[in-house]
């Protein structure tokens, strides 16, 4: 059985497992014995932010450092850094902190509650370069069961600052990034994007809790923050990166969305618009200057209306 062979009949068995159950350290427990169990990892378990620090919570395996401070170890750099850390060989990890010797390489993922990360999912083996992609794609799958059933969308609505600012306020809205999507180029730089060359638009993706806000609020509020009958244009953005579009990893989701474009179609008048309404073809992260740029820069610019973001938190 290969890697992802095995990780699809856990993800299948988490979500099962965690389907219902609202209790975090009950879900963190059983999630943690699953992936220790089913993959064989030396040290399996969670810590929780408590404060400025992270605290040791249910695990599976020896015994572990009990308090691990903000932007210490690998732990601590992936709640600062606020992504998933793969480390294949942890003596070359800068600060690591070395609860057990036996600890050679090791895997950190974040979990978000209300665009916030509440703890980290953390795995370590006894040998070196365990973790790959396939890792990382499948523990932040699992990690996003703890708290709940949760979904992803991806809103193109010209530049993306203003976007994630605006769905960021939305309740139900558990995490949002900021990338660029289906376009040509891998792992693009925000340079590079930005001489239209790549094919790929400015988007934001967010990830949302179904039970608290629906797919078809969150495309109605979209559609509230662009002017969806402009070409490559929104405010005084210009060109293919700034298109508007909203794209799914989901084709169940198809349908709902298609139903909500033609509401709005209606409401026009018209009989189509330059709105994609595509599956996602690729999705890369902007860089850390780029995500939450609002938020650090208040004053920046922005071609959303102020008055506007007051319908996000209604």
């Amino acid at each position: 059985m290969t890697k992802e062979e095995q990780y699809n009949s856990l993800l299948l068995q988490a979500q099962g497992l965690l389907s219902g159950e609202a209790d975090i350290i009950s879900n963190m427990a059983n999630l943690a014995a699953l992936l220790h169990e089913g993959m064989g990892f030396w040290w399996t378990g969670f810590y929780r932010v408590q404060g400025d620090e992270l605290l040791l919570g249910p695990f599976q395996g020896p015994i572990a450092c009990t308090r691990i401070a903000y932007g210490r170890g690998v732990c601590g750099t992936a709640w600062k850094e606020q992504h998933t850390i793969v480390v294949p060989d942890v003596e070359k990890f800068p600060g690591h902190i070395a609860c057990s010797a036996a600890s050679r390489s090791e895997i950190v993922v974040p979990i978000w509650h209300n665009n916030k990360i509440i703890a980290v999912l953390d795995i370590d083996s006894k040998e070196i370069g365990t973790f790959d992609e396939v890792d990382k794609e499948y523990l932040e799958k699992m990690a996003s069961l703890i708290i709940g059933p949760q979904k992803d969308i991806w809103f193109a609505a010209g530049c993306f600052w203003g976007a994630q600012k605006f769905f960021k306020l939305v309740e139900g809205v558990e995490f949002t990034e900021v990338g660029f999507c289906n376009g040509n180029l891998d792992n693009p730089t925000y340079q590079e994007v930005y001489t239209d060359t790549t094919g790929h638009a400015e988007c934001v993706h967010v990830r949302y809790n179904p039970s608290v806000v629906s797919l078809r609020h969150l495309t109605e509020l979209f559609f509230k923050i662009i002017d969806p009958l402009s070409l490559n244009k929104q405010g005084e953005d210009v060109g293919t990166r700034y298109r508007t579009g909203v794209y799914y990893d989901n084709q169940k989701d198809a349908e709902e969305l298609a139903s909500v474009f033609s509401q709005i179609r209606q409401s026009l008048g018209v009989e189509s618009f330059p709105v994609e309404l595509l599956p996602l073809k690729c999705f890369f992260p902007a860089d850390e200057y780029h995500q939450d740029y609002l938020d650090k820069n208040p004053s920046g610019y922005c071609h959303l209306s102020p008055a506007i973001f007051k319908l996000a938190a209604e």
